[in-house]
This record gives structure tokens, sequence and C-alpha cells, in this order.
């Protein structure tokens, strides 16, 4: 097991890493009572286990998807808390993927003001990037993530194990992400990824590079902005599909149309098919360009965003909102 101690203004988190860590869940868990948030598909396939591993939660199961990462999802979770009799000091467990996790955090950071918050996420891309970080929020309408605060969980517990339940596609959704740290963050990562690797090593590399950007500037007002490298296409891909496009694919997406280096672009493309990303998506840069108007970083006509410089190495800049999406056309 792996450990990774991080401090934000806000408090501090606590990261464990190694496979197996899901059947030592009770060991870990925080005294009180215990909510565990997670979906249909994962209480199939770990609800049984989750039990036995700790008896004393109880369970909410929502259904899967990203369309049900709503206020009203996070309202019935509330409630369903009041009905508990739950305090501040009891928990909330996120068990799931990053729809589960976001939704999860929202509702902690809202409970009485803040209530203890667990995650435990069961997808790569969970793992390697969104259970972290503290950003949470929760759709509205067909624009993504507009809703939504910062409440950091006091501790996760990534297991690699979980994954083995998971689909092709998930875990191509997940090494997207993964991509993205290595492209802007760590070249030696990014090479790495061409030949055999360590998943678990991979996802603990990829916490790594986040926390320390988070805890450097945990609400996003300069390096963490590198963090959204194809984000701000790829939220507004998944707007445009109904959430239909996952997250990992629509970054991808993303990525590739932010990335103007040809040997980087290049690169880019081999690693997508070696790991089946799958960027051929049928919307015109016309219809994206609505919804990036909607997006969240964009101030009085100006939005800032990362720029690759060299693998590795990226930096953030100012641009007109209008000179960015000429840019992607």
């Amino acid at each position: 097991m792996k450990t990774i101690k991080i401090r934000y203004s806000s408090g501090r988190v606590k990261v464990h890493v190694g496979p197996g860590l899901f059947k030592r869940l009770a060991s870990f868990a925080p005294e009180g009572k215990i909510l565990v948030i997670t979906d249909a598909n994962v209480a199939r396939a770990y609800g049984g286990e989750m039990k036995k591993i700790l008896p004393r939660a109880t369970t909410h199961v929502l259904p899967a998807g990203e369309r049900h990462k709503t206020l009203a999802a996070a309202e019935a979770i509330i409630n369903r808390l009041l009905e508990l009799g739950f305090s501040k000091t009891d928990s909330v467990l996120g068990f799931g993927g990053g729809t589960i996790t976001d939704l999860s955090a929202f509702v902690s950071s809202l409970y009485k003001r803040g209530c203890n918050y667990v995650a435990v996420p069961t997808t790569l891309l969970s793992q390697a990037d969104s259970a972290l970080g503290g950003k949470c929020a929760v759709n509205s309408g067909p624009y993504k993530n507009q809703i939504g605060t910062y409440y950091h969980p006091d501790l996760v517990i990534v297991d690699p194990d979980l994954l083995s339940t998971l689909p092709r596609s998930e875990m191509s959704a997940g090494m997207a992400e993964i991509i993205k740290y290595g492209l802007v963050f760590d070249r030696k990562l990014f090479r790495a990824l061409f030949s055999a690797f360590s998943l678990p090593d991979v996802i603990y590399r990829s916490l790594k590079i986040k926390a320390a950007i988070t805890a450097a500037d945990e609400f996003d007002k300069n390096k963490r902005l590198l963090l959204n490298y194809g984000h701000t296409v790829g939220h507004a891909v998944e707007s445009i599909s109904g959430f239909k496009v996952g997250h990992g694919r629509a970054v991808a997406f993303g990525m590739y149309r932010e990335t103007k280096d040809p040997g980087a672009r290049s690169a880019l493309a081999e690693l997508y098919r070696r790991f089946g990303i799958d960027i051929n998506l049928p919307y015109s840069m016309e219809k994206i360009k609505e919804y990036i108007l909607h997006d969240k970083k964009i101030a009085s006509g100006v939005i800032r965003v990362p720029v690759l410089r060299s693998i590795g190495k990226a930096k953030i800049v100012s641009l007109d909102v209008g000179e960015y999406i000429g840019g992607l056309l």
C-alpha cells in the first residue's frame, strides 16, 4: 500500500493506493453512521461484498449514468440522511465512478454545512483522477457541472482490484485522463504508456501529480487550470450528447483538438489506438461552440485555458473566447 497525504487550507486528505484495500475497508472506515452511495452497476458487482465488509453501513442506490447527477438526486440523498438521523460527524461514502464520487462529495458539502466524506472509486478514471481534488458538482439541464462547490474527502481508498469488472470502454476512458497527466505534466509517464507498465503505478503517479497541483492551487486560480486540458471541449461534447459520450472519451477528443503540435498529435493518436479510445464523434465544432459559451471559465468574454508547449509542459493563457474557439475550428 502507498499513501499520499495532502494538506489543503480546508483540511487534510489521506489517499491509500493498493490492491486488496477494499476488503480491508472496515479497518479504514470512520466511526459513526455511514451511508454508502452507489449506482446499480456497482451494487450488482460489489453490493453483497460491501454488506459483508461494512455491515453497519446503509446503502443508497442510484441509477447508473451521468444524467442522474442532478440537484434532485442530491436532494433525495439529503432527505435520506435526515430520515436516518445523520449528524455532521457521521459519514457519506461514495462507492462508484466519477458520477457517484462527485455527487457524494456535493451532498457531503451541503448536509449540515459539511459532514464527513470518504471516497472509494471503482473506475479507472475516478481512481486516477476525479475522486481527488475537491471539485464537486451536479449538472443543470443539458449543461455539465454548473452547480458545485469545493469539498475534499477525508479519505480516499483506491483499490485497483475493483477495476477487474470494468468493460473495455471504461478502462479506455480512464486511460484518457492518465494520458493527460503524462502529456501535460510528466514526459516520462507519457512515454511509459507506449510499453508495458504497472497500472497501480500509473494510477499512483497520476494522483501524486494531482495532489501536488491541487494543494498548491486549491481553488482554481492559476496552476490548477492546467488540469482542464481537453476539458473545455470535452464538457461541451458530453453536454451535446446528453451525457451519452462518457467523460474520458470526450476529454480525449478535446485534448486532440487542443493539441496543435504535429508530433504530439501523432503520439496522442498512437496512444488512443493502443488503448482503444475512439474520438470519431458526430458533432460539428459549430455545435460544440454553442456549448463552450456556457463554460464556467469564461469571464467578461475571456477564457483562461491550458496550452501545450511540449510533451510534459503546458502554460495557462488568457484568450478571447472567439479566438479560442476559432483555433479549434
